[in-house]
């Protein structure tokens, strides 16, 4: 089986994996990798380590289109057709000049309305009945997707830089502008 990466819509939900693990989308020649994830530097990237919750770091992806952002994938699932699944746990790291909670207006229409909290220290919405967290830190918005409500509270107290060791508690606070959406890119 060949595997199939297909990322929903721009700007939306999560990565869906069909056929084989992702596990071979790290081994591609131009994927970009840990290595590059590591040396990244357009906005602070963030994620749960090598494993989480008992689940391996399976792919790391980067988009850059419509949408920009970083995808740490954790675990696999098995396709029960040709549309895909989604893993249990995703950690997509955007910019916050492009994704940020200033976007969940509660007077727009149709816009999803967020639980507002602090999460470690910075601000944070809960979405899709806590499937979804989305958390500001530093110059970036750290969204975990998860099949759990418990699985993404434990992902999100795995959180930590890439290329640090250790997690931390609080995260960084949140750049000037950042929650509002006035930071520039």
């Amino acid at each position: 089986m060949r595997l199939v990466l297909l990322l929903l819509l721009a700007g939306c939900s999560t990565l869906v994996l069909a056929g084989a693990s992702a596990r071979e989308a790290v081994r591609e020649p131009d994927a970009f990798g840990l290595t590059d994830a590591a040396g990244f530097t357009e906005f602070p990237l963030f994620s749960a380590g090598d494993k989480v919750d008992g689940l391996p770091l399976v792919a790391v992806l980067r988009r850059e289109d419509t949408a920009d952002f970083v995808s740490f994938v954790y675990g696999d699932c098995v396709a029960a057709d040709d549309a895909g699944c989604p893993p249990p746990v995703e950690v997509q790291v955007w910019p916050a000049c492009r994704r940020n909670l200033g976007l969940y207006d509660p007077g727009a229409t149709g816009a999803p309305v967020p639980e507002r909290v602090t999460v470690r220290g910075v601000p944070a919405a809960v979405l899709e009945d806590g499937l979804r967290l989305e958390l500001q830190s530093a110059r970036s918005t750290i969204v975990v997707f998860g099949d759990s409500r418990q699985r993404v509270a434990r992902v999100v107290a795995a959180l930590r830089r890439v290329g640090e060791r250790l997690t931390g508690d609080p995260l960084p606070p949140p750049a000037p502008g950042a929650v509002e959406g006035t930071l520039t890119c």
